[in-house]
């Protein structure tokens, strides 16, 4: 009778000696012994895993990002790392390609930095400036006038009246919302226009004479009203064209 290898690499595993397998086996000692030799000249066997492997998570693809980090425990410390980085790449917000990217250095509401407060200065000042100026026209003494001769509340009230309705009909017919028609067009432009024309020039004749009174040239006289009542104007148009940007505009 003869024994094969496996059977006593098996007996000798349970830790049995070489005559307590032969006597198992029935077999010879020496046959032991030879088998013996041919197991130990054998490459180590190794053996199947008794718990089942881990399945994989998938395969890598741009459209499956966080697949790397769906079992972080079967990754090694630098398939973690990596997959960290993924997850925080793909977290990030993406543009459309048809959407250039906004320079920084573009104001937000498409404005330059400062606009809004150098059109509300010169609003301010041309306002003041036009109103004082009115009301300056009223001290001014006729020829007849007495040496101690001053001037009432109500002239200087009553001066002030035209540069304050120059700025009202100028503010409705920039700012107020027509509505179309031929009778809306006449009301616009030959009656609030009216209005700021008849206004300007008083409020222009009262500035003229205090720029004249003050020793101001011809020249000089001439223009001063229009900078003081035009500056005032032309800032209401200002503010008045950054307050009517369409909203895709101020974005």
């Amino acid at each position: 009778m003869t024994a094969t290898d496996e059977q006593v690499r098996k007996a000798l595993d349970e830790g049995l000696s070489e005559r307590a397998v032969a006597e198992r086996l029935g077999v010879p000692r020496n046959q032991v012994r030879a088998a013996k030799a041919r197991l130990a000249d054998q490459p180590p066997t190794i053996e199947p895993p008794t718990q089942p492997l881990p399945q994989p998570v998938g395969e890598l693809t741009t459209t499956q990002p966080t697949a790397l980090i769906a079992e972080p425990a079967q990754w090694s410390p630098v398939g973690e790392k990596l997959a960290t980085q993924w997850s925080a790449v793909a977290a990030q917000p993406t543009r459309s390609v048809d959407q250039p990217a906004v320079p920084a250095t573009q104001p937000a509401n498409g404005q330059e930095p400062g606009a809004h407060l150098v059109a509300w200065t010169g609003f301010i000042f041309g306002s003041l400036m036009s109103i004082a100026a009115n009301v300056l026209h009223a001290w001014l003494p006729a020829s007849h006038s007495a040496p101690d001769w001053s001037p009432g509340i109500a002239p200087q009230v009553g001066a002030a009246v035209w540069p304050i309705g120059l700025l009202l009909s100028v503010e409705a017919l920039s700012r107020v919302r027509w509505p179309k028609g031929l009778l809306w067009i006449l009301a616009r432009y030959v009656g609030a226009g009216s209005v700021a024309v008849a206004t300007a020039i008083i409020s222009y004749g009262h500035v003229h004479d205090v720029l004249v009174s003050w020793g101001y040239s011809d020249v000089g006289a001439t223009v001063g009203p229009i900078v003081l009542d035009g500056l005032m104007v032309v800032s209401g148009f200002a503010l008045l064209a950054m307050s009517s940007r369409p909203a895709g505009d101020r974005s």
